[in-house]
């Protein structure tokens, strides 16, 4: 009975099975201090600029609510060091429809991560047509414990990671179909657009942008591919002429980050082998999240060059060669990118999970790409094949399940639960110690609320008050 069922309906039940488990899965949330930036921004509110409030010492929610502006959005961005504006307009846009809850600002990532399922799963049909290798693609997608995590944080890496692979889905289209101009411009359009929700998918639109040139050379450059960069280009322009001041602010922030990595040594070692683990995690070899070795990782790295160096030599055609050749550059960018800006930067932040998201859509799909390659080659020898892609998923799937059981929701700030009680207790004051303490509350309260915020600079608590008095609640607050 399961021979007669196409490969293609396989493919759809994975497809929305994965889909349905990121957006009903439960997940227990608590917020930490980078999302709490996020949901300030969305508001138009942003600690580091305290607009008109520190002129007085009391502000009331609707006038907290005039300020909720999609300018004020913009220019709260720009305070914080310009990034991801796009993804904070949407967060503005979206809690204006489904509201200021936790889990509504979380929606908006969880759905994100559902189109980025759907996303590679189109890209991988365009590979692979309708057999099985479309379902190992988005199954390793879906395991992936990175995508897992930004899927259900209220950050914009899950954004940036699905218009990557939107802007790379609009790529293979205009490389491998007619190189139509319509795709050039979406794929154009859509990089600006990863770029505008967070500047480090620049690694990836720096390898569309050199991969279209080498391909292409100076037949790249008629008319129309020149017309239909015109818009995306003078939109990135505008905004970074009007955001370069917050732009700044990050190079002012990398300068504290080097003073304090300074005293604490650099190694270059740790670069290289810090790198290679990310490379191993992000194209499915994840043995070095269990064995945390040097010689792990670099077993790991030299087995994935090996299907690498394996896929192309039974590459039937220049086409699927240059697919290839592609899609494990995209997927590696991430860590050549942010191991070369470690070592300019002369710390390790870059050496972060996070910032490797855009790229894993493109590890993913090569995993899938090479072993697909070997079975189209080798259908004789289908249980060394599948032993193969055994390799990747078992393990795949087990850290995916040690993640999601160790996976713990530290209390970081209390506001939510102060928001809670405002609401159930039908406070009309809140005394707070700080004015960011009255904006991360206001972001999660309803619209219609009312409530008068006052600034008590020399208290640690919250006091509430209502017609039967006042309750105190101490404020918690780790900034890290």
């Amino acid at each position: 009975m399961i021979k007669d069922i196409s490969p293609k309906v396989i493919n759809l039940v994975v497809l929305v099975s994965c889909v349905l488990l990121v957006l009903f899965m439960p997940f227990r949330k608590e917020v930490w201090y980078d999302e709490t930036i996020s949901m300030m921004c969305s508001k138009g509110l942003n600690p580091n600029s305290p607009i008109a409030i520190s002129e007085g010492s009391r502000f009331s929610s609707a006038e907290f609510h005039k300020l909720n502006t999609i300018s004020n959005v913009f220019t709260a961005t720009v305070v914080d060091n310009s990034n991801s504006f796009l993804y904070n307009a949407c967060l503005h846009w979206f809690t204006s429809v489904f509201g200021n809850s936790v889990s509504s600002y979380m929606l908006l990532s969880q759905l994100l991560g559902a189109l980025t399922l759907i996303v590679v799963f189109l890209m991988a049909t365009s590979f692979f047509g309708h057999n099985l290798f479309v379902s190992l693609a988005v199954l390793l997608l879906y395991l992936d414990v990175d995508f897992m995590g930004m899927s259900h944080e209220i950050r914009a890496y899950i954004m940036g990671m699905l218009l990557s692979a939107l802007a790379g889905l609009s790529f293979f289209k205009f490389i491998n179909d007619g190189s139509k101009t319509i795709n050039l411009f979406f794929t154009a359009l859509l990089s600006v657009a990863a770029l505008l929700t967070h500047f480090l998918s620049v690694y990836i639109v720096l390898v569309l942008l050199l991969s279209i040139l080498i391909i292409y050379k100076k037949s790249f450059f008629s008319l129309q591919n020149i017309l239909a960069l015109i818009l995306p280009i003078l939109l990135i322009a505008i905004f970074f002429y009007y955001s370069l001041s917050g732009i700044q602010i990050i190079s002012s922030q990398n300068v504290k980050i080097k003073a304090k990595a300074m005293a604490e040594g650099f190694s270059y070692v740790k670069v290289l082998f810090g790198t290679l683990k990310f490379i191993s995690l992000n194209f499915k070899l994840v043995f070095p999240a269990f064995i945390n070795r040097y010689a792990v990782s670099l077993i790991s790295v030299l087995s994935l060059f090996t299907l690498y160096f394996f896929a192309f030599k039974h590459a039937t055609s220049y086409a699927i060669k240059r697919n290839l050749h592609l899609l494990f550059l995209l997927g590696i960018s991430s860590s050549i990118f942010l191991a070369l800006l470690c070592v300019k930067s002369g710390h390790y932040t870059a050496l972060y999970y996070r910032y490797h998201s855009f790229s894993i859509p493109f590890s993913t799909l090569f995993v899938s790409y090479a072993l697909w390659i070997l079975w189209s080659k080798f259908k004789n020898q289908k249980f060394r094949i599948v032993a193969l892609v055994a390799i990747f998923m078992l393990p795949c799937g087990v850290y995916y399940a040690v993640a999601v059981k160790s996976h713990t929701a530290r209390l970081s700030y209390n506001h939510m639960q102060v928001a809670a009680t405002i609401l159930k207790n039908n406070v009309t004051e809140i005394e707070v110690p700080d004015w960011g303490d009255a904006y991360l509350i206001h972001s999660v309260m309803p619209a219609d609320c009312k409530v008068d915020y006052v600034r008590n600079k020399v208290s640690t608590y919250f006091t509430l008050k209502n017609a039967n008095g006042s309750v105190k609640i101490e404020k918690l607050a780790k900034d890290n």
